[in-house]
């Protein structure tokens, strides 16, 4: 895994080089770079696979044409690379990245449709004039693009494209919003106006001036087919037995991170199956954490390597302002604090994490597939304004008459955004036009292509690369998703359970107190110690004299919420979303400061008194 940064026509080699350099952290075992008139390539590499200096990058071609500079992995490679050399082409390394180069050259921009893994990369065709930039299917590896004055740039991470001449850093309004209301930015430009996110599955072509952006692979469509719940389970465990050991490959040490959850439990089972003595990491709030417990449990049942990492409420306030320099966009959760420690633990031991990022969404774990249940006979109107008030927690009662009742009836008053321009809404209702046949299927459709890779991944992949650790996502295989296509909505979630069928896959493998074990999701303890850090820290990064200043916020608004903690007898998910109300704000002040007011080029800060 490395990261990887390119400019054609909007910046020289040197200033390539320091955009390449902040973001060292992603490929901490190496660095290259390499132009060619006004095209310059910048790579920093984390080696993974063949750890000789052959997987050097920039890689080119035998003839000079093509170049690249990659950050993924391949793990199908040993299959294309023998088509390949069956066609003729001869190899000089044992990489996967030359895999992709001689792909290119047989095939052209097709060979992003016989490549399975994670990735992203930029690879210049001299002989064309063109560059061709692409991204893994589910966005599981960012690549960011800004284009001005017929030039183009990419990289890995926002940081670098600061260093850009002429580029001036100004905060997207509409990313704002979308982060404010879901938690994450959906948009397609992000948080840095100008700089846009090449979307998963998409390829990017550059020539002579003109750009042009198109799929070359998408979320299925549900496509439910008539199974039988012990046929489906079996194979879904089968397909995820395969999908597991393909992942597996590396030359360097390799692990898995473990919740206690079902889907991290899964993932080692599996590891565990296929012999390997497995490496597991755990995060804990004392030893009384019940994810903790259920960790010990998996662990001693896979007899893995076991590590423990404990955290307290007070890591927050310094680590804050790390972690935002790595994440990049604010994103309203908790849980990549975290995520952050559990990463740096592992990193000092294995350089490949196994995740169990994607089971929510392609088996419907989050407590909002609830109201799909067929127990629950709702209308379609007030089933999608119920779901749209517990999406990320909308900005707004529903204005179904009936929906905006039994909202308040069961959640009671939520916390409203901070914004004084919170509308339009950054993206549409996430059952807007959906039929009231499939929805659930549709529902967790429409979650794959948007909120996943915005959220889920996007935490994941930062925190980790943070510490020069890669993640691999074997529940977005290629083939497990688009086997999920399959899947009936009434398979999928049975009787009020979340992710029935992928529990019964994954039966014969863990602890029935682990299979039977309800999600309960990798959070912050919204404890009283949590909720003091979260309001000294509004009091010290949040006075209404920086709010005005700012302009993101409405001043009044900032102060409502700061005195407007639910009572204690108030409904969970009220004190969920004040207290992600808060979080949110403090991420997009805390953004502001690295990212506008900071100088361009400027290095992670040691904690909050750097950017106090």
């Amino acid at each position: 895994m490395c990261g990887i940064v390119g400019a054609i026509r909007l910046a020289d080699a040197e200033v390539v080089r320091r955009m390449t350099r902040l973001i060292a952290h992603r490929g901490p075992d190496d660095e290259g770079f390499w132009s060619d008139g006004d095209v310059v390539f910048g790579h920093r590499r984390l080696s993974i696979l063949d750890l000789s200096p052959a997987g050097h990058q920039p890689m080119q071609s035998a003839d000079g044409e093509l170049t690249i500079v990659f950050n993924g992995e391949i793990y199908d490679f040993p299959q294309v690379r023998a088509e390949l050399e069956r066609l003729g082409h001869r190899f000089r390394t044992h990489t996967d990245t030359e895999v992709i180069l001689l792909g290119y050259r047989q095939w052209g921009d097709a060979v992003l449709e016989r490549i399975e893994g994670i990735f992203a990369f930029g690879l210049w065709d001299a002989a064309a004039g063109r560059l061709l930039l692409a991204r893994d299917r589910s966005g599981v590896k960012p690549l960011y693009w800004h284009a001005r004055d017929g030039g183009i740039a990419f990289a890995s991470e926002l940081k670098p494209f600061r260093l850009l001449p002429g580029f001036v850093s100004e905060v997207n309004r509409r990313a704002l919003r979308s982060t404010m209301r879901f938690a994450c930015n959906l948009e397609e430009e992000s948080m840095l106006a100008g700089v846009h996110k090449l979307a998963p599955g998409r390829k990017l072509v550059w020539q002579d001036g003109r750009i042009a952006v198109s799929p070359y692979w998408s979320y299925p469509e549900p496509r439910p087919r008539a199974w039988g719940a012990e046929d489906a389970a079996r194979t879904l465990r089968e397909v995820l037995g395969r999908t597991v050991r393909a992942q597996m490959i590396s030359d360097a040490p390799l692990g898995a991170a473990l919740s206690g959850g079902l889907d991290s439990s899964g993932v080692v089972a599996l590891m565990a199956e296929h012999g390997a003595k497995v490496r597991t990491y755990t995060v804990g709030h004392g030893q009384d954490d019940p994810d903790l417990q259920a960790a010990r449990v998996v662990a001693e049942h896979c007899r893995t390597e076991h590590h423990e990492i404990m955290i307290q409420s007070e890591d927050v306030l310094d680590l804050l302002p790390k972690v935002m320099w790595f994440l990049e966009e604010p994103l309203g959760q908790m849980e990549a604090v975290q995520m952050y420690l559990n990463y740096a633990a592992a990193s000092q031991h294995v350089k490949v994490l196994l995740v169990g990022e994607g089971a929510d969404e392609l088996f419907a774990g989050y407590d909002r597939y609830r109201l799909f249940d067929a127990k629950r006979r709702l209308t379609p109107g007030l089933r999608s304004a119920l779901y749209e008030r517990v999406y990320m927690y909308a900005d707004r009662q529903p204005r179904h008459l009936l929906g905006a009742a039994i909202s308040r009836l069961a959640f009671g008053r939520l916390a409203g955004s901070p914004m004084a321009d919170p509308m339009p809404r950054a993206a549409e209702p996430p059952l807007a036009g959906l039929p009231r046949e499939r929805a659930l299927e549709r529902a967790l459709n429409h979650d794959q292509r948007g909120y996943l890779h915005e959220l889920s991944l996007k935490r994941a992949d930062a925190t980790g690369m943070a510490h020069g650790l890669e993640l691999r996502v074997p529940f977005l295989g290629k083939d497990v998703v688009e086997l999920a296509a399959t899947f009936p909505g009434d398979l999928i979630r049975r009787g009020g359970v979340e992710k029935w069928l992928l529990r019964e896959a994954l039966r014969p493998l863990l602890p029935q107190r682990i299979v039977e074990r309800r999600k309960r999701g990798f959070q912050m303890q919204l404890d009283q110690r949590l909720v003091d850090t979260l309001l000294e820290l509004c009091d010290r990064l949040l006075p209404p004299d920086r709010v005005a200043q700012r302009g993101f916020f409405d001043p009044a608004r900032v102060a409502a919420l700061r005195a407007g903690r639910p009572r204690k007898s108030a409904a969970f998910i009220a004190h969920r979303v004040w207290s992600f109300r808060l979080w949110a704000m403090l991420m997009a002040e805390i953004w502001a400061r690295l990212f506008l007011d900071a100088p361009p080029g400027a290095p992670a800060p040691a904690g909050l008194e750097d950017i106090a």
